[in-house]
């Protein structure tokens, strides 16, 4: 140890007997030494207390989090059986085979929206009087969109999300005395197709996307997300997804027993009409009751009619699929 006392010119041994006088330390190392004792007790204890205080403190932050990460997994486990429960528990009050639902609807929907010009099927049971209201009072759900949307998968998902409850769906269910452009106004005059008037006027109706949307989180695709959620926050927010979707509509649209399908086609020129393909399947019985073809007539000639004038040729379409059954 350095010490004022001492210089480089001093006797080696001198400064050596100097420095031990000075520092307790040194002569503790001095008489280790003459011993044979590598260090000292005291720096060897100090190191030693040091070195169990660091194994110590880690030892426990370890355990914290072994502890924390257990904790948390418990709180994921028990999230997750709570929010598999609730599935089973909506699964549940669906009818038999709600599961092939989609795949069903979208084969029926691809064939109705197909390049060409099938044959027009009517089938001879609809015929009868009050056929065509009876098949059309029994539980059903609608799309209607244009052909080139409803070809595939993807398409229908998106397709079946903007098809809404519209004036064909009202007027093939209640139509009005006749085509006449008053006839139509007066049908659809006031109506508000996205309010309740019309889901009453159509109660036994459901949109496709409310069965696609409901059934989508029943399905393995978002029970598999859930069984792969690696924490609490995750698992929350597919229970909020499953809180939000229309489990109850698509409860009843995927009882649906008629599947009713407009497939549009736009005008080919300035000159020329649009048109529909309209179908009804019996979903039942897997079969197309009906299938046909009809220009949209342009309407709303008048003041008024130009005003709803796309709900008017909604209604002229609906009229005119009618009048094919009784032609």
């Amino acid at each position: 140890m350095a010490t004022f006392l001492t210089t480089e010119r001093m006797n080696p041994a001198l400064r050596a007997r100097v420095e031990r006088a000075a520092s307790h330390r040194t002569r503790a190392r001095h008489h280790a030494a003459r011993a044979g004792i590598k260090g000292t007790f005291a720096s060897d204890k100090r190191l030693g207390r040091a070195r169990l205080l660091t194994l110590l403190t880690a030892a426990a932050v370890v355990l914290l989090a072994i502890a924390m990460y257990v904790q948390d997994r418990r709180a994921v486990e028990a999230e997750r059986r709570a929010l598999l429960a609730l599935l089973d528990e909506r699964r549940a009050g669906f009818p038999a085979g709600y599961e092939g639902f989609v795949e069903a609807t979208d084969r029926w929907i691809g064939e109705a929206a197909s390049d060409g010009d099938p044959s027009e099927v009517v089938d001879p049971s609809l015929r009868a009087p009050g056929a065509l209201d009876a098949l059309l009072s029994r539980p059903a759900v609608y799309v209607r969109a244009p052909r080139a949307e409803l070809r595939d998968a993807r398409g229908i998902e998106d397709a079946a999300r903007g098809s809404d409850k519209d004036a064909f769906l009202l007027c093939l269910l209640k139509p009005p005395p006749s085509p006449s452009e008053r006839d139509l106004l007066t049908k659809v005059r006031g109506v508000y197709f996205g309010g309740t008037k019309v889901d009453e006027e159509t109660a036994n109706v459901r949109r496709l996307a409310e069965a696609r949307l409901g059934l989508a989180v029943l399905g393995p695709v978002f029970e598999g997300s859930v069984r792969a959620a690696r924490d609490v926050a995750a698992v929350k927010r597919h229970r909020k997804e499953l809180d939000q979707s229309p489990i109850e509509l698509a409860k009843k649209a995927a009882g649906a027993e008629v599947l009713i399908i407009v497939a549009e086609s736009p005008a080919e020129s300035t000159t020329s009409a649009s048109s529909a393909r309209v179908s009804l399947v019996d979903l039942a019985a897997k079969k197309v009751l009906l299938r046909v073809g009809r220009r949209v007539d342009e309407q709303g000639l008048s003041p008024m009619g130009v005003l709803h004038r796309e709900q008017i040729e909604g209604c002229g379409l609906a009229f005119a699929v009618r009048r094919s059954v009784e032609e």
